[in-house]
């Protein structure tokens, strides 16, 4: 069986804030693609509360 690699290309963003990337692909290997999307769903779950919350009250 052939050994698959994946590559992929950075974002403009990706490019210009080396941490975040680098934070966005620890995460991405340690949790998995399943992992790191139900992660950064939470996130915005947990922002769109505070935001609704503490700024549209």
């Amino acid at each position: 069986m052939e050994n698959n690699n994946v590559t992929f290309e950075k974002k403009w963003l990706d490019r210009n804030i080396p941490l975040r990337f680098k934070i966005n692909y620890w995460f991405l290997k340690k949790l998995g693609l399943e992992g790191f999307r139900i992660l950064f769903i939470l996130g915005g779950v947990l922002i769109t509360v505070i935001v609704y919350e503490f700024l549209l009250k």
